[in-house]
Order: structure tokens, then C-alpha cells, then sequence
């Protein structure tokens, strides 16, 4: 096999090192698996077809990896013995940056802080996650649907993912949206085609079969994503309050009449890690702060810039009027600038990990009503060193809620609490109906035990017609090992 994957890929991108296979067994959740026999290092498309097809043929299973870490949600860890890694890192081209259609194409091993400077050149901005760090794959969080900042533009539970093209688990090539054709990329970009609309071919829309299915189903070697053009001016807003619902209500005003552009909810922990990087930085910020913290910016672009901020402005206090929020909630302990470059930019490393050095994140998505009502069952269960951010998306419709349990890991007593914590406050809400849509690692067993019977036989359907001898990433999600 070691062979043949050289012939393959080369000898300089395949690896049998016993380090580098052990590093693969492992990341930063509490989801334990086992080391590859290989790790391949793709440079193009056929490379991938042919190492799929090679596992098809041989019964090797394939766990695709997007970046180098590190990782955290034990979803590209091998769960069978004869496991390779295709780690497509080195596959870090951007194919085009088109500014007249607002479409970026990149491939799987392109990272935030390789693509972001290169839009700032051109005038464009991706929607971005909450401050991301530099060498995570802009592919993988738009695939995983990681919530963006800018629920105004999040039509879409897909967004920013547009056109894609997918090796699925046969080997077979497959391009979806208007990628399909008629024509080849070329011929398409030739006639002023952009690969923009994701829905597609005819009335079956396969990247919504691919995008959450945790490389269950197929692998992208490369997709197009939405941008937008860059403001040139920003105002920044900061509310704090002791009532969480008072700063709900308020943004649910903002984005109902699409007056903001950034926005979400982080408690004062949270803030305060996003914000600072040394622990007793963060501590001392953290207490300065009202425990409920709504970050909102509004934005200006072009020779009307200034004119859109003052209008933006009028509207935002006619409805601070009418919800009666006191204008001294107005906090201005953390600079703009620094705000700013969380949403606009990457992090070095991940911003939950500032404070304490590890972290376990516990999200999922509801509606509106019920935040608080999950937030109580969350602080009764557990309240230390706990980080809550509360993420507006899809045009405000529903939310993005997240709690972040720090701890030390080198404290072995915190380490067995965060670890005993973290399964049962994810089993008490499921249990109370959060709705887990990114079922990783030790959740998806839970996840899928609250599904219908046909549900499960359902998605083991789709499993069959794209990946029928389960060479995909087997194991993740509702797919047996």
C-alpha cells in the first residue's frame, strides 16, 4: 500500500513516520482513537481520485484533514485500524478572487491568514467566524458551517459556501451549483460565468448532502465562497447589562431592520478572552465588565459613507428611545480597534484557548425564546470558568449558542471535572431540546438517539449511494464503523 501511495503522490507526500502518524490519533476534545498506517499529502485532484479509488480497491479508509491544528472536535481522528490521512494542506491555491461577482475560489489547504490580506488588496471582505485563527481552512469552516459575525448576509444556513467540486467516497469527480456546466471552469470563466449560484445541478442540490457531513460522504478540492466589498468606514458600539434579555430585544431590533453589520452577545469571561491573551489580563478586564456584553457595528462604504453612519445612527436611537436602554450601558473599556481586528482579521491561536490553555466549546442552535432558558440549565449545572457566546444568524431566525469550559490541563482535578461536565450538560440539553447540528465525536451517539428510525435510514441511504463501501471518515456521525 505504502508503494502504491507513493506512485500516487510522490515519495516527498506520503509519510509512515511513527511521530507524525501518533500525532493524528488525538486532538484537543476528549474523543479517543486510533493512529493511521499513512498520511498523504495531496497536490491536485487526481491525485485524490486515484488515492480514493486506490482505498476503495484495498479497504483502507480515508479521514480527510483540511489544516495542520490544532484540532478540536475529534471528527478527523481514525476510528478503524487501516486509516490514511489525506491531509490537504498543501493544496493551498486561491484560484480567483472576482470582485465584480463578490466570489472567491480556493482550495481546501487555503487558510485565513493567507486569503484574508490578499481580499483587504482587492476590497473585499469574507464572512468570517468569530475571530478565527490564521492557519485554519477557510473550506473546512465554511463546510462545518461555523457561524459568521454578519447575520445580514447570512441568507442562508449554507452561506458563504457557494459552488464546489467533490471526490466522493467512489473516487468519482462530481462539481455541483453552477459548476456543473454547461462547460468546463475555463469555458464558464470565458463566457463571464462565476460559479455564484451553489443550487444545482437540475433540482438536486448535492452540497447540502456534503456540507456537515464531517468528510463522511466526500472530499472538496475546491469551492467558491460569497464576499463582500470592504466599508470604509466602521463605528463601533458596545452595550453592557446585568439583563440578557434587555441586550436580546435590543439586537433583535438591530437586525430586524438590518441596520448592523457585525453583532453578537459574549458574557464578560468571554469578552475578556477574545480581547486579551494573559490570564491576568483577561481577569482584571473581565471585572470591569457587566456580565452580558452586545458587540454591533455599523458600516459605511464610498463617497456616501458618512451620510449612511449619521442615518444608521438616528434609526439605532430612535429605537434606543423606544426600549428605554440606558445610555450609560454604553461601555467604552475596550478600544474599537481592538474589536475590529476580532472581526476583520485571524488569531495567531484560538482566542478560547487564551485564558486557561484548553477549553471544551458545547453549541448548538435555537430560537430566540428559549436562550435564556438554556443559559439557566447550562450555569446551574456549571458556572466556573465558564465562557458563553450568543451568535445571531440567518437574518436573526435562529442562534448560535455556545458555552466554553476552561480549565488547565495539566490540573488533573480539573481536567476530571470539565470532563465529567461537558457530557452532562450536553446530554441535559439535548435532553431539554437543543437542537445539536453539528453532532462531533461523543455527541453524535447521543444526537442520533433522539432521531427518528428514518431518519437514521435515511442519511445511511445517501451514506450507500456516495460512499458504499464506507471508506469516508467511518464512524462519524450516525455511519457505523
Amino acid at each position: 500500500m505504502f508503494k502504491e501511495l507513493i506512485k500516487i503522490c510522490g515519495s516527498k507526500n506520503v509519510s509512515d513516520d511513527p511521530e507524525i502518524l501518533k500525532s493524528y490519533s488525538h486532538d484537543l476534545s476528549f474523543f479517543e482513537g486510533k493512529p493511521p498506517k499513512y498520511v498523504v499529502w495531496p497536490l491536485n485532484t487526481k491525485i485524490v481520485e486515484k488515492t480514493l479509488k486506490l482505498a476503495n480497491k484495498t479497504g483502507f479508509s480515508i479521514i480527510p484533514v483540511s489544516s495542520n491544528g490544532p484540532r478540536h472536535h475529534g471528527d478527523t481522528i481514525p476510528q478503524k485500524e487501516n486509516s490514511i490521512i489525506l491531509n490537504f494542506s498543501k493544496m493551498k491555491k486561491i484560484l480567483n478572487i472576482d470582485k465584480k461577482n463578490r466570489v472567491v475560489m480556493v482550495e481546501p489547504g487555503v487558510s485565513f491568514g493567507q486569503l484574508l490580506p490578499k481580499l483587504r488588496k482587492k476590497g473585499l471582505r469574507l464572512l468570517l467566524p468569530l475571530f478565527s485563527r490564521k492557519n485554519k481552512s477557510v473550506l473546512t469552516s465554511a463546510l462545518e458551517r461555523e457561524p459568521i459575525t454578519i447575520p445580514r448576509y447570512h441568507w442562508d444556513s449554507s452561506d458563504p459556501l457557494l459552488c464546489t467540486e467533490v471526490v466522493f467516497g467512489t473516487g468519482d469527480l462530481f462539481r455541483t451549483g453552477t459548476a456543473a456546466g454547461p462547460g468546463t471552469i475555463k469555458e464558464q470563466k470565458k463566457s463571464g460565468g462565476a460559479q455564484v449560484n451553489p443550487m444545482g445541478p437540475t433540482q438536486f442540490s448535492p452540497f447540502r448532502v456534503i456540507q456537515g457531513a464531517q468528510g463522511s460522504l466526500g472530499v472538496l478540492t475546491w469551492a467558491t465562497l460569497k464576499l463582500e466589498f470592504r466599508p470604509s468606514i466602521q463605528k463601533v458600539f458596545h452595550i453592557h447589562s446585568d439583563s440578557l434579555q434587555e441586550l436580546l430585544d435590543f439586537q433583535q431590533n438591530l437586525i430586524k431592520f438590518r441596520l448592523c453589520d457585525e453583532t453578537f452577545i459574549l458574557n464578560n469571561l468571554n469578552l475578556a478572552s477574545l480581547i486579551k491573551q494573559k490570564k491576568a489580563e483577561i481577569e482584571t478586564l473581565s471585572n470591569k465588565l457587566s456580565k452580558w456584553n452586545l458587540i454591533y457595528v455599523i458600516s459605511g462604504r464610498g463617497k456616501l459613507a458618512d451620510d449612511k453612519i449619521t442615518y444608521l445612527e438616528r434609526d439605532i436611537n430612535d429605537i434606543i428611545k423606544s426600549l428605554n436602554v440606558n445610555k450609560s450601558k454604553f461601555c467604552t473599556t475596550i478600544s474599537e480597534v481592538e474589536i475590529i481586528n476580532c472581526v476583520s482579521d485571524s488569531a495567531v491561536a484560538p482566542w478560547r484557548a487564551n485564558y486557561k490553555g484548553s477549553y471544551q466549546d458545547i453549541f448548538f442552535i435555537t430560537n430566540f425564546e428559549r436562550i435564556t432558558e438554556f443559559i439557566s440549565i447550562v450555569e446551574t449545572i456549571y458556572n466556573k470558568n465558564l465562557g458563553i457566546y450568543i451568535q445571531s444568524i440567518n437574518q436573526g431566525t435562529s442562534y448560535h449558542c455556545e458555552f466554553d469550559l476552561f480549565y488547565d490541563s495539566n490540573d488533573e482535578e480539573e481536567l476530571s471535572v470539565v470532563k465529567e461536565k461537558f457530557l452532562e450538560i450536553s446530554v441535559k440539553l439535548m435532553d431539554s431540546g437543543a437542537f445539536f447540528n453539528r453532532p462531533y465525536g461523543i455527541w453524535a451517539k447521543e444526537a442520533y438517539k433522539r432521531q427518528s428510525e428514518e431518519t437514521i435510514i435515511a442519511l445511511k441511504k445517501v451514506k450507500q449511494i456516495f460512499d458504499p463501501n464506507n471508506v469516508l471518515n467511518p464512524g462519524v456521525l450516525c455511519f457505523e464503523i
